[in-house]
């Protein structure tokens, strides 16, 4: 990574406006935590892409530390399933095997659908409830109409967890959290093959149609749809490891 991508992920990280400090927000984080959200994000977006090597001394350069704090994260990084180890090459970012893809959107499928239910057997649900997918849309179709293809990867995973937030639900959620990371990798390689960011956000915009209807059966088949033509996109012209 050049110093100005290292910079922006810091920021991106942090959620801070470009061009601040890096230490801006982070005094009471361990240095290796902010190392692992530099990667991370780095990783989530595309900037290092599927296979890409995490060179220790070479990271430590770039952002002016000793590789111990680098090490430590790249070992969160491994514990988290983003990143792995080559025998005799060292660490780099995971490639997802096949089975890699068709596990967690069959794993998706299951806890979005449960979800679903659980929203609409729920007394309140509604319109005012479903407000939060509602804004994850919007803030999507900015980002798809400016073209911008990480921002709508992440919206996209933000409409999915909050999907599964609306739920209710502890364990549910504790299940999604384990495979987030993974899925939000992977959903932004799916989002990366996509000619026109616009059609992801229209998907969404469908599923919310139908909960808003208190349409069951027509949203279980949206979101259905919706996971397993992304897991197909990316089989379909698969490249990685089966």
């Amino acid at each position: 990574m050049t110093q100005p991508e290292v910079q922006a992920d810091r920021d991106v990280a942090r959620g801070a406006a470009p061009g601040a400090g890096f230490g801006d927000g982070f005094s009471h984080e361990p240095l290796r935590a902010r190392v692992a959200a530099v990667l991370r994000a780095a990783i989530l977006d595309g900037s290092l892409p599927p296979g890409a090597p995490l060179i220790e001394k070479a990271i430590a350069e770039d952002l002016d530390i000793s590789r111990a704090p680098v090490r430590e994260a790249i070992r969160t990084l491994s514990q988290e399933g983003l990143v792995e180890s080559v025998a005799y090459k060292g660490s780099r970012v995971r490639v997802p095997s096949s089975r890699d893809v068709t596990e967690v959107y069959s794993m998706r499928g299951l806890l979005e659908r449960f979800a679903v239910r659980r929203i609409l057997a729920s007394a309140d649900a509604g319109g005012d409830r479903l407000a939060a997918l509602c804004a994850v849309c919007d803030a999507m179709e900015q980002r798809a109409a400016a073209d911008d293809l990480r921002g709508v990867s992440a919206e996209d995973e933000r409409f999915h967890r909050t999907l599964i937030e609306l739920a209710d639900h502890d364990l549910l959620l504790d299940l999604w959290c384990h495979i987030a990371l993974r899925a939000r990798h992977i959903m932004g390689l799916r989002n990366a093959q996509l000619s026109d960011p616009r059609q992801v956000a229209a998907n969404h915009r469908a599923i919310v149609a139908a909960l808003t209807s208190d349409d069951l059966e027509e949203t279980l088949r949206l979101v259905s749809g919706h996971i397993d033509a992304g897991a197909q996109l990316i089989l379909d012209d698969w490249q990685g490891p089966s």
